[in-house]
């Protein structure tokens, strides 16, 4: 096996010298502290602790046993050992079960816990993970990486009065299966600080990280975000985090992306969330994912397929990506454009009826298909007959579920259904798709995406329709919106000047708001999208 699938099977990733080295001084002052690194690895943590602790004049019989790390890799761990410290060889859930819990706690907890996903997070590890993070109140999901229990017991193993330095996924920030992580955190410390990034720190991976910095008791109370260019900032651009607006913890699930804005930003959007003007999605129409053929290779196909393989009235129109939508409308010239383009946009729908009713031409093109095996995936092979895609309701709009620059709803104005790539819309009686679409186009409900929606170290925001039906949208004056002026914009990609119309008539006169407060609202969607957008791939800085 090579060090790298070896790095990626233990979800090892090590922390360049620069962070390892700012974690460390800020944790400890004196060199009196007890240390724990949970997940130690090699020994780069470890190696700046022992340098640390050599700073304040700690001897070497001191530092030993003053330094605990704990690795489940025997090669990793004796690396670790050169550094003076007690390195422990065993995995951090039995070992904190059987000698920590209840036991002993500690001054300081350091590290940068494995970055495995739950796909790879071993049964046993899991269960034990799972059962430890119940006992104190956090019940996790199957869906739960690793990273997330090491956070919640290292936070365990501290005394009242510890310190918390971790390198962690920005996922923190966002993801659903977090949420009762971040509510944890504002609980057990009270005072945070999180350091981002705008390049990304591993090399090999999109993950997005941040320093999290916890103080269980602090003269300071609340929580600062601290954003850098990247690693090397941390010593080039002296951070003074004295200087740094604190923000009031918020002791609920909701998501961190927030704490990027200032208070009175803050203010403003908790004032809207809670106004009865704004509709939830869920007053407005339902949504749920588009077709899953379980093969769109086979399944969606292109003009000229259809008319070579002569399936045309085998097939139904079908959205299969963004890019095919460049409006807020989509019409019946909209989808011939995209098909006489070579897009493939339609989708083989065969008789519901056996192999041998069906017609040469459909026959021929499933045999071609069995040839390929699609019929033995996942999803066509546990189908009574594989190439029959299930389908539900036809779709009223389209929502986009990968976001690059705005987020937005297609009123469907056809007959066409759409993939799984896209969210189909149905609006509910009596409302008005025209004036949803059209209103959905405002900076709060933008600014609400950001927020809501989850994003990746690429730049792209996704959003499920969990996270769909979170969002408000400012229907008083949406009739008054010209949707055709507002489709020309979005169109020719006039962003701002759609917002501007919009924000006028939903925002200035439907809610009153002033036009401070609605530079405000477009300002918090900029900067948080822009960060996103321009969120830079980059080599590690070491």
């Amino acid at each position: 096996m090579s060090s790298e699938d070896f790095d990626k099977m233990r979800g090892g990733y090590y922390t360049p010298p620069l962070i390892t080295n700012y974690i460390t001084r800020w944790a400890i002052s004196n060199g009196t502290e007890t240390v724990l690194e949970p997940s130690c690895g090699a020994g780069n943590f470890i190696y700046a602790i022992s340098q640390r602790m050599d700073e304040l004049g700690i001897s070497a019989k001191e530092k030993s046993n003053k330094i605990l790390g704990i690795e489940l890799y025997d090669g990793e761990a004796e690396k670790a050992r050169a550094y003076g410290a007690t390195i422990e060889t065993s995995d951090f859930f039995g070992y904190y079960k059987d000698n920590i819990r209840g036991k002993k706690t500690f001054d300081v907890v350091l590290g940068n816990p494995p970055f495995i996903r739950y796909q790879n997070f071993e049964e046993k590890y899991r269960n034990l993970a799972f059962e430890l993070s119940e006992e104190i109140g956090i019940k996790l999901n199957r869906l739960t990486n690793i990273w997330i229990p090491f956070l919640i017991l290292s936070t365990e193993c501290l005394n009242e009065n510890g310190k918390l330095g971790m390198v962690i996924p920005a996922e923190l920030f966002q993801v659903d299966y977090a949420a009762a992580t971040r509510k944890y955190l504002t609980e057990k410390f009270e005072h945070l600080t999180i350091i981002t990034f705008k390049k990304l720190l591993f090399e090999g991976t999109q993950e997005e990280v941040v320093i999290l910095l916890g103080e269980k008791k602090s003269n300071k109370k609340g929580i600062e975000v601290v954003e850098l260019e990247d690693a090397s900032e941390l010593i080039s651009k002296k951070i003074d985090l004295d200087a740094t607006e604190t923000k009031e913890l918020d002791h609920s699930t909701e998501k961190w992306v927030k704490y990027y804005l200032s208070t009175e930003e803050l203010n403003l959007l908790r004032r809207l969330e809670n106004d009865e003007r704004l509709c939830l999605t869920t007053d407005l129409f339902e949504t749920n994912v588009g077709v899953v053929s379980g093969q769109n290779k086979f399944f969606v196909m292109d003009k000229e397929s259809v008319e070579e393989r002569d399936l045309q009235s085998k097939v139904q129109p079908i959205v299969g990506r963004a890019e095919q939508l460049s409006g807020i409308t989509f019409s019946d010239k909209d989808f011939e454009e995209v098909s006489n383009a070579g897009k493939k946009v339609y989708l083989f729908t065969p008789d519901n009826v056996d192999f041998a009713e069906l017609s040469e031409a459909e026959k021929k093109y499933i045999q071609s298909g069995e040839k390929e095996e699609y019929h033995k995936g996942y999803k066509c092979r546990i189908r009574n007959r594989w190439y029959i895609v299930p389908q539900s309701w036809k779709p009223n709009a389209f929502m986009l579920r990968q976001i690059n620059r705005v987020p937005k709803i297609v009123v469907n104005y056809t007959s066409a259904t759409n993939t799984d790539t896209l969210h189909k819309i149905r609006f509910l009686d009596g409302v008005n798709g025209n004036h949803v679409v059209a209103a959905f186009i405002n900076s709060f409900t933008f600014a609400q995406c950001e927020i809501t929606g989850r994003s990746y170290g690429g730049g792209v925001m996704t959003f499920e329709p969990g996270e769909v039906r979170k969002l408000r949208i400012p229907m008083t004056n949406a009739e008054k919106l010209d949707i055709a002026y507002l489709d020309i914009c979005m169109r020719e990609n006039k962003i701002e000047e759609a917002l501007s119309y919009s924000d006028d008539i939903l925002l200035k006169q439907g809610l009153g708001l002033s036009d401070i407060e609605v530079s405000m609202l477009k300002e918090i969607w900029i900067k948080l999208s822009s960060r996103r957008i321009n969120r830079k791939m980059a080599k590690k800085i070491i």
